[in-house]
């Protein structure tokens, strides 16, 4: 009987033990890791500015990810601390500094959604650590929003940084952006940000999309909103910040041969007029092709008299942008070959639209001669035209139909560049428009349109530029349409200078105003869609 009752018992607890490692052991954990406790203590004040370890402790093996975007230390030590575990799960977290940090300062450690389980993944989510060197923590807050001001949605990742201010070697305040910040703060996914545990003081308030994760503001790549004045947390306000591109300082990269008779010379700052002349050579029939606050400019010129004594030669150019002169140097080749070729633009068409080339070169000449346009086997009357510019751009125009075939013949000799060659090969292009339900149209009727002028701009979904018509109508009409989803955006020119403004980061003075339509326009067949934006 004992026998009996031994081997039921050794069954029951075999069962048992097989039960716990069933796959359908119970349901699944969803609850994220328990925060036990911390030495220091979170909140504790007094804590040697010569401490080497922070330990967190858990209620379960926890382990460590995407600590790059997701762990936030303010204000953030100059030799990055280690924080465990990333490889090996432990029921603790360790934070390790290898440098004294700052005394009589409250550290505020932001862990977004780093920790998790071992074994399901569950994030703890915003989980933060705070301690003091001093004798309090401090408490001040500043909180706001944060939004672009080209595209709609968060650019991602965005960080929100405090800046604190000091004085320089004359005695001004200032702050250097090349440093880390002295406080940071990370975006929720609505576009809001908080700081806590802030100390009372001055402060620049600044947004950029840490696209490096090195917790900078990079002006050339990535977009920064600020404040225009000061900030001190003592003062209870919410901040609306809004993204915008950045001008850089003006300087020049360099020059490089592009083909044939073309030198392009690179700059960052995007400047409205440029000088630009050879210095240890004359250069026959150049010229200079500069669109205003553009990154490049190119000069054109006619190369057959080096063509006889000289393969390669160095070419010197002075820059000269307001105050600023610039030499730049590169070595020519004047054996590159070089011949004038041509594409459509497009090969879609309306009655609202032009049939347009892309070319190789800078246009002189055009012989309409060698030009042929034929509708239904009859040779049309067209017009040509050099966009004014961009000269590598050729317009051809006549009367378009709906649900017509045209054919557009190219011959030889049709076209000459600045070098004096002409296209050789003769080229037909079969165009067939679509009919007219095919299409929709648009109109967009604005009210409290902007005092002065500004560019509105019709965009795809991925923000490129369809339409940008620089004016200030309050009546924007688009036939013709091909059907789809498309983007409304205004920039608003207030100072009159045919451009729009980047933010300047360096005189803190922001971007010109941007307007973004709050829907997306669906343009279908046969549709006629009217719309009114109130600004």
């Amino acid at each position: 009987m004992y026998k009996i009752i031994k081997i039921f018992v050794l069954s029951v607890f075999i069962i048992s033990c097989a039960r716990v490692g069933s796959p359908n052991g119970g349901p699944k954990d969803i609850i994220p890791p328990k925060f036990l406790g911390s030495k220091p203590d979170t909140l504790a004040t007094h804590v040697n500015p010569n401490i080497k370890e922070i330990v967190l402790n858990f209620d379960e093996y926890v382990i460590l990810k995407d600590l790059a975007k997701q762990v936030i230390i303010s204000p953030p030590p100059r030799i990055t601390p280690s924080i465990s575990p990333v490889s090996s799960a432990r029921k603790y977290v360790t934070v390790r500094f290898y440098e004294p940090l700052l005394a009589n300062t409250t550290y505020h450690i932001n862990f977004g959604t780093s920790i998790q389980d071992n074994n399901e993944g569950n994030k703890l989510n915003n989980f933060s650590y705070t301690f003091s060197t001093g004798d309090k923590i401090d408490s001040l807050q500043v909180n706001g929003t944060v939004k672009q001001s080209l595209k709609r949605g968060l650019a991602e990742p965005t960080l929100v940084s405090l800046y604190k201010i000091e004085k320089d070697k004359s005695g001004k305040d200032s702050i250097n952006l090349k440093n880390k910040p002295y406080y940071i703060s990370r975006v929720d996914s609505l576009g809001n940000f908080k700081f806590e545990h802030l100390h009372e003081g001055n402060y620049r308030l600044l947004a950029f999309n840490d696209l490096n994760s090195n917790l900078i503001p990079d002006m050339d790549k990535e977009i920064v909103g600020f404040t225009t004045k000061e900030i001190n947390p003592i003062h209870a306000d919410t901040y609306n910040l809004i993204l915008s591109p950045v001008k850089e300082p003006y300087h020049v990269i360099g020059a490089v041969q592009e083909g044939q008779g073309i030198i392009k010379v690179k700059f960052k700052g995007n400047p409205d007029k440029l000088n630009i002349v050879p210095v240890d050579r004359s250069f026959p029939s150049y010229k200079i092709d500069h669109q205003p606050f553009s990154d490049s400019l190119y000069i054109y010129f006619n190369n057959k008299e080096f063509k006889k004594t000289e393969n390669k030669f160095k070419v010197k150019l002075l820059v000269k942008f307001r105050q600023k002169a610039d030499t730049v140097n590169l070595l020519y080749d004047n054996t590159i070959n070089s011949h004038l070729s041509l594409e459509p633009i497009d090969k879609e068409i309306s009655p609202t639209s032009y049939f347009m080339l892309q070319t190789t070169n800078y246009i002189d000449l055009i012989n309409k001669d060698r030009i042929e346009v034929i509708k239904n086997k009859k040779s049309i009357n067209f017009s040509t035209e050099i966009d004014s510019l961009d000269a590598k751009k050729i317009t051809i125009k006549f009367p378009v139909s709906y649900d017509t075939e045209y054919k557009v013949t190219i011959k030889d000799n049709a076209f000459q560049d600045f070098l004096n060659q002409k296209n050789k090969d003769t080229l037909s292009y079969i165009i067939k428009t679509k009919k007219q339900n095919e299409f929709g149209n648009l109109s967009i009727k604005i009210k409290n349109k902007p005092e002065s002028k500004f560019f509105f701009q019709l965009l795809n979904e991925k923000y490129e530029i369809v339409e940008n018509i620089y004016g200030s109508q309050d009546t924007f009409i688009f036939q013709n349409m091909r059907p789809g989803k498309y983007l409304i955006r205004i920039l608003v020119d207030e100072n009159n200078n045919a451009t729009w403004d980047r933010a300047d980061l360096e005189n803190f003075k922001p971007a010109e105003p941007t307007y973004l339509y709050p829907n997306l326009i669906e343009v279908r067949p046969l549709w006629d869609i009217n719309e009114v934006w109130i600004l």
